[in-house]
């Protein structure tokens, strides 16, 4: 877009405002220099939620510009080929401009708005300069002995509260506030890290683990933050992180079992949050709220519709109840006992494979790729559970890899250096295609498991790891007793 044309969209913008102030939206502006104009750019204005507000492709002059809708301050992100986290503000301007240099984006900002992640690049620059001093290390600074990286952190606060004091004058007093909360938890995510790479890297055999002095009391200081501290990504990170932690410690034993592959635990971590006494009213419905938008992506419509339903009921007033509803609404047609949406990819001997042309057996799917880490340390509990299940010839074992076209040879190699049998479908367009748009997927692994007459049993099912429990579900799906699906090994 031209400077003219951009002056007149602005122009128009404000003559707008002018007749209508609008106090719970921002006008953003996307401009990306040399840009790839079938590159796809998303706006989340929730911290947790997994559903975009916002997707969009640039104009031919690599701009975009609309109104974002938010009702009060909070960090929103920005994500394409690059990420940023963003600080905005309802009723302000912001502009951000993006320049690749070697691969990495160099940002600006122009706007009423800009003042807010500016401030926020210099923190993140002096971060990086205390990491780069200790690049010679072979874990940086958590290289260092315990005394002299504390001593060095708390230098590093001391240089960015001085930003904070010299930059926040004129500023909102909620933005003291977010500053001086994203300030404690940059710090103690610092110290929790220097833990783990001790404890992974520097602990000599037969040591007890590093424990970061006063750890106990860093949440207890996190409470005592006014909950508009929330608006920190950093910070609400830290605290999410933290609650959910004690949430799974509450789960006992699980032996060698994922705890997120067992759905009920899901469950048992919303019950523990809701009822926890040490979380401050003003922070519980954030976290729930937070937790139930991204709910679905763990445990599918079903799983997570009870849970969703109770803190509606529970909170009425939390200010995205609507758009947890409205996200909930997408995944209505997963739901159990409805026909399950067709797919159809091309198999790894060049047949066109569809999911309706499997009816009359028990489907598992799972949908992976390559590059995905987490859905390729599934497979080996994969295996065992089709050994478990070599006999069962009424069941289906389907993958669907959502790889890029360009991979196809790689997903070939992957295979035959894997020995993975089953039917092996290839997506072949990334993220767009029409599994990942029917069946709401917006993270991998995932699977589903469809019953004999084509519906769906469950379009967010049990992982292969979480052992007995997708084993039996399956032969349910079959006809096999329960008692006897859980006395075979």
């Amino acid at each position: 877009m031209n400077t003219k044309r951009l002056m007149l969209l602005f122009i128009c913008i404000g003559l707008f405002s002018c007749q209508e102030k609008k106090e719970n939206s921002f006008l953003f502006t996307l401009q990306v220099e040399d840009p790839n104009l079938e590159q796809e750019y998303s706006i989340h204005t929730s911290s947790f939620g997994t559903e975009a507000a916002y997707s969009f492709t640039l104009d031919e002059n690599g701009s975009y510009a609309t109104e974002v809708k938010i009702d009060e301050p909070k960090t929103i992100s920005l994500s394409g080929n690059f990420y940023k986290p963003l600080y905005v503000t309802p009723g302000k301007s912001l502009t951000v401009k993006v320049k690749m240099d070697d691969k990495t984006p160099v940002f600006s900002y122009e706007g009423e708005g800009a003042v807010y992640p500016q401030i926020f690049d210099q923190l993140a620059t002096l971060d990086q300069e205390f990491s780069d001093k200790y690049q010679e290390l072979d874990h940086r600074q958590y290289s260092l002995d315990w005394d002299v990286f504390k001593q060095e952190l708390d230098e590093l606060t001391e240089k960015k509260r001085a930003i904070v004091e010299t930059k926040t004058n004129n500023l909102p007093k909620d933005f003291e506030i977010v500053l001086d909360a994203h300030l404690f938890a940059s710090k103690v995510n610092e110290m929790n890290l220097y833990g783990s790479y001790y404890n992974a890297y520097k602990k000599e055999e037969g040591e007890a683990d590093f424990s970061v002095p006063g750890k106990a009391d860093f949440y207890s200081q996190a409470f005592a933050f006014d909950a508009k501290a929330l608006a920190s990504a950093e910070f609400s990170n830290l605290i999410s992180s933290y609650v959910t932690s004690k949430g799974i410690d509450q789960l006992g034993d699980l032996g060698d079992t994922p705890w997120y592959s067992i759905p009920d635990n899901w469950s048992k971590i919303y019950e523990f949050t809701k009822n926890n006494k040490n979380i401050p009213d003003a922070y519980k419905a954030y976290m729930l709220g937070s937790y139930v938008s991204s709910l679905t992506m763990a445990l599918g419509i079903d799983g997570a519709w009870d849970i969703k339903e109770d803190f509606v009921k529970s909170y009425p007033n939390y200010n995205q109840v609507d758009q947890i509803n409205a996200s909930y609404e997408k995944w209505e047609p997963l739901r159990k006992g409805n026909v399950a949406p067709d797919f159809e990819y091309e198999s790894l001997n060049g047949e066109m494979v569809s999911l309706s042309s499997l009816k009359g057996s028990v489907v598992y799917v799972d949908v992976w790729a390559t590059w995905c880490g987490p859905c390729i340390s599934e497979f080996p509990s994969y295996k065992a559970l089709k050994k478990r299940l070599e006999d069962a010839k009424d069941v289906k074992w389907l993958y669907v890899s959502v790889d890029e076209a360009k991979d196809k040879e790689k997903w070939v190699n992957f295979l035959a250096k894997n020995e993975l049998d089953g039917i092996q479908l290839f997506g072949g367009n990334g993220w767009d295609t029409s599994i990942t748009e029917k069946y709401q997927i917006r993270g991998i692994p995932r699977y589903l498991l469809i019953d004999k007459d084509g519906k769906i049993y469950s379009s967010n099912a049990p992982r292969p790891s979480s052992g007995d429990i997708i084993y039996d579900e399956i032969q349910k799906l079959r006809g096999v007793r329960l008692e006897r699906a859980t006395s075979l090994k």
